[in-house]
């Protein structure tokens, strides 16, 4: 287990060609090509993780499934990912070997929050960046779309912005992080933006 620090920066989609310029002019280098991320979310009949997730309560957790491909999941290319926001800080814990289609249909029993089912599916394209010796990830074309067993259902929305996100080790300072990304920091999760968005969309039509 390694913990590690985690900040969300306010950077608009409108703001994005000056984000890459400032990134490449204080020396940052692309880590990784752009690939699509695809992650199914899992929450209890109570909805605990959702809530808990905006409160900002501790300690929480978002278990999710991910691969990387617009595709359904498939258990050679798919991992069961378990996200712990602690007091003590954050940390992911990440398992290969897992009954995909059990999971799919029937659910993960968790011991924290019981019987979780699979609610949303989040897509969107990330590129990976190093710079000050931080990884920053930039998410674009991001998608959410609710689940119904394995498949995605006709509930699909487009998000307009970006998330930008930098990852440090837990033992960075966060002075440190505060002077080299000058940014405004922000909160957004989109795993509890998903489900607003999804649940807003839902009201309007009825």
């Amino acid at each position: 287990m390694s913990f590690r620090k985690e900040e969300k920066l306010k950077i608009r989609i409108g703001q994005l060609s000056n984000l890459l310029d400032w990134i490449y002019k204080n020396g940052g280098t692309e880590l990784h090509k752009p690939r699509i991320v695809s992650s199914t979310y899992f929450d209890n009949d109570s909805w605990s993780m959702f809530n808990e997730s905006e409160e900002g309560s501790v300690p929480r957790k978002k278990i999710r499934i991910r691969s990387y491909s617009r595709e359904l999941h498939s258990q050679n290319d798919s991992s069961l990912e378990v996200k712990t926001s602690s007091i003590e800080g954050r940390y992911k814990t990440i398992t290969q070997n897992f009954d995909l289609q059990k999971m799919m249909s029937l659910g993960i029993f968790d011991q924290n929050y019981g019987i979780c089912k699979p609610r949303v599916r989040i897509t969107y394209q990330r590129t990976y960046y190093r710079i000050f010796s931080v990884r920053l990830t930039i998410d674009k074309n991001i998608e959410y779309h609710t689940v119904d067993g394995h498949r995605s259902s006709g509930h699909k929305i487009k998000d307009k912005e970006i998330a930008v996100e930098i990852k440090a080790a837990d033992g960075v300072p966060i002075e440190y992080l505060m002077k080299k990304f000058p940014f405004e920091r922000i909160r957004f999760s989109k795993y509890s933006k998903a489900i607003n968005s999804i649940n807003n969309n839902k009201s309007e039509n009825y």
